[in-house]
């Protein structure tokens, strides 16, 4: 159960990153802060990566009718 939660932790932390980068240029020390991170495991890069796609992925769908 504890992997579950670190998993969930990762993913968090990979979507975080993902919306932090969309939502404008990070500084410097981000950047690099996201780096230390994506470099500390490989778990990491691949959550951040499905959440890149997921971006993608949600902004080739176009928005519901209400």
């Amino acid at each position: 159960m504890a992997s579950d939660s670190g998993e969930d932790a990762v993913w968090q932390a990979a979507l975080d990153w993902s919306m932090r980068m969309h939502d404008g240029d990070l500084e410097d020390a981000e950047r690099a802060q996201l780096h230390a991170w994506l470099a500390a495991s490989p778990n990491h890069r691949e959550a951040f990566q499905e959440a890149e796609r997921l971006w993608t992925l949600t902004g080739l769908v176009p928005p519901k009718d209400e």
